[in-house]
């Protein structure tokens, strides 16, 4: 058995490796128009618990309201001096920090520090200069808009500030990005043809209109925005919408909130019953359900486990030529070969909270083995019943021992559980 360590680790190791990237794809939009200035943003996320929450500045340092989720990481915001933020996911890029730059040893704290302190983007500039943010932020960027029209985007290696009327970013970093690369995201290609249709409108709505123009919501579940702001940084303004309906909404004045302390609200009580959004709540992932991720869990130690049983059980036999020759034997291969390419899409189920979501078979933003794996679900159901057969056939081989019999039928109970869960998710819906 010390041949399959190796291998063994391998496996494990993969458990914890195969990352892909899943990111909530948002959009914001700056408009000064009529003189004002607004931020727009859409979460567009699967994650419960939305919340909307005011902190006073003490020692003279600046109040801001705060968006976000249960752990109180500011998703964005806006402070008194009329700076207003949000954030969004990107592709890592491949950046070395700076040696002669401090590091940021708490996001948070970083975050927060910008938004006590910082007036204007300039300010948040020269702020933000002195860190390396590569480690803390390559995976995200932030869009800054100060009360005079100008904004930042703040990359894990890159400062671009502007002072363009309208603009709109998406998730990609727009200082490696042609702009016929942006267009391939939807959501930034509709607020691309909203602002040429619109090149003369001055309307006070212009900025809810553009956010609404690019919010998300999914056919398949009706998934997509989270929740919306609209920040009016003249004003001291914050609008709020929830689950893409733009027909309800939540005025905040910042002064006014401030002065009755420090407090939180939670998103879904302060707007009426939104049918898409309890069917996203009932909707059940290994992101938001302990016994499904538990499950996911076990079927990967399965898989590890069973992978390198029945590898070494097929070479340990193949010393005989008797053996090897037995069709029975070579099961043992095809159930390793299917136990890690199990092994791989549970990762990714669990890893990648989009496969959930979007049309089957799912399609990766940048192509990836993902795109390959979608076709796992299929391949399963293809081989359940002939390998359902094996099994019962196999409990009366005598070439195999009774611990690889029982492994076997642990496995096929697992496939037949997946498969059912595959069809609840829609992994099977393709037309």
């Amino acid at each position: 058995m010390k041949t399959a360590t190796p291998f063994l680790a391998f496996l494990l190791n993969l458990f914890l490796l195969i990352t892909s990237l899943s990111s909530f794809a948002c959009s914001m939009c700056k408009v000064t128009i009529n003189g004002r200035t607004y931020l727009g943003n859409n979460e567009d996320s699967w994650r419960m618990g939305s919340r909307i929450w005011f902190e006073n500045g003490h020692n003279g340092k600046l109040g801001s309201v705060y968006v976000g989720y249960g752990n109180n990481f500011p998703q964005g915001g806006m402070n008194e001096a009329g700076l207003a933020f949000d954030g969004l996911t990107t592709y890592p890029k491949p950046v070395k920090p700076g040696p002669a730059k401090k590091s940021i040893l708490n996001p948070l704290d970083f975050v927060k520090e910008i938004m006590q302190t910082c007036k204007t983007v300039e300010d948040v500039r020269r702020y933000a200069i002195q860190y390396n943010r590569q480690q803390s932020f390559n995976n995200g960027e932030y869009l800054f808009a100060d009360r005079y029209g100008n904004y930042l985007v703040m990359e894990s290696d890159t400062i671009l500030i502007g002072n363009d009327d309208k603009y709109i970013i998406a998730n990609f970093c727009p200082s490696i990005t042609p702009d016929n690369e942006k267009l391939k995201w939807d959501r930034y290609k509709r607020g691309s043809l909203f602002l040429s249709n619109h090149l003369n409108d001055t309307s006070e709505n212009y900025c809810l209109a553009l956010v609404d123009t690019m919010h998300e919501c999914r056919k398949k579940l009706g998934d997509g925005t989270m929740y919306s702001f609209v920040a009016d940084l003249q004003q001291g303004s914050f609008t709020l919408y929830f689950y893409h309906d733009y027909k309800h909404q939540v005025k905040f004045n910042l002064k006014e909130e401030l002065a009755k302390g420090d407090h939180v609200l939670e998103m879904p009580a302060l707007f009426p019953a939104n049918n898409e959004f309890e069917k996203l709540k009932d909707y059940k992932t290994p992101q938001n359900d302990t016994a499904i991720l538990s499950f996911l869990f076990f079927s990967g130690v399965l898989f590890a486990v069973s992978a390198v049983f029945f590898l070494v059980s097929y070479f340990a036999k193949g010393k005989h030529s008797a053996a090897i020759s037995n069709p029975s034997s070579n099961i043992k291969l095809l159930l390793f070969s299917m136990n890690v390419m199990l092994l791989y899409y549970v990762i990714a189920l669990v890893q990648n909270q989009a496969i959930f979501y979007f049309p089957a078979p799912y399609r990766d933003y940048q192509f990836s083995m993902l795109n390959i794996a979608a076709y796992i679900p299929f391949l399963m159901l293809i081989l359940i019943v002939p390998i359902s057969k094996m099994n019962i056939k196999l409990f009366k081989d005598s070439n195999w021992r009774i611990a690889a019999k029982w492994l076997f039928t642990l496995n096929s109970l697992t496939y037949i559980t997946l498969l059912i869960l595959f069809a609840y998710w829609g992994l099977y819906n393709i037309f």
